[in-house]
């Protein structure tokens, strides 16, 4: 496995998830209610046993889009309210401040790329004075799940806003989705382990590097 180091240093461009690398968003229980807050959208639809009872907002979002198409929008808004409140409210991640400015001073850019909503991120970013940071933000598009990580699409627009070519880039994420998306455009992963057994997960998912910190600027 390549090193994190070798791969950040490397890199023309950092790619970076906003959930887990940037600030835990949605710690129990603010996650759950985000996704009671979207099945509040859905009232009296019938839902199947995992989303009924799912803490994460996304998977939500997920099966409206084919399960109730037309509620839709408002568990969109549902789910972008409550990114937002959470963004209010969460902490940096141990160390990811100080590697986006370390970033800066390297002169290489970050770009966001989430499937939260870009609205969120700029509200986090604005309370730590860190927009200045970041070059740019790509989260879900609107009313389009299907386009989530660990679909290509997120990650290739994130790609023309730092204007790298995959091999130029190094993408860092908490989620198989994110390794996965990466290796679907050819740009290298790392992958931030929280948790060994979220590590084993990243590595399975294959993910060149792992990380157990956000302070890459010491790896």
């Amino acid at each position: 496995m390549t090193s994190a180091d070798e791969l950040v240093h490397a890199a023309k461009a950092i790619l970076l998830d906003f959930d887990g690398p940037v600030t835990p968003l949605m710690p129990a229980p603010v996650n759950a209610l985000a996704a009671d807050a979207a099945r509040a959208a859905l009232k009296g639809v019938e839902l199947p046993a995992d989303v009924a009872t799912t803490t994460d907002h996304l998977t939500v979002l997920r099966w409206t889009a084919s399960g109730a198409p037309d509620r839709l929008a408002d568990v969109e808004d549902a789910c972008v309210t409550a990114e937002i409140a959470a963004a209010r409210i969460s902490e940096p991640t141990a160390g990811a401040l100080d590697f986006l400015r370390w970033c800066q001073e390297q002169g290489k850019p970050v770009v966001m790329v989430s499937n939260n909503a870009a609205e969120a991120i700029t509200t986090y970013l604005h309370r730590f004075e860190a927009t200045s940071l970041v070059r740019g933000i790509v989260g879900r598009e609107p009313r389009r799940p299907d386009l989530l990580k660990p679909h290509p699409s997120l990650v290739l627009a994130a790609l023309e806003l730092a204007q790298a070519e995959p091999a130029q880039a190094v993408l860092i994420g908490d989620s198989v989705t994110d390794i996965e998306g990466a290796r679907a455009t050819g740009v290298p992963s790392i992958g931030y382990a929280k948790t060994p057994a979220r590590g084993r997960d990243l590595n399975e998912g294959g993910a060149d590097a792992l990380v157990d910190t956000m302070d890459l600027r010491r790896q």
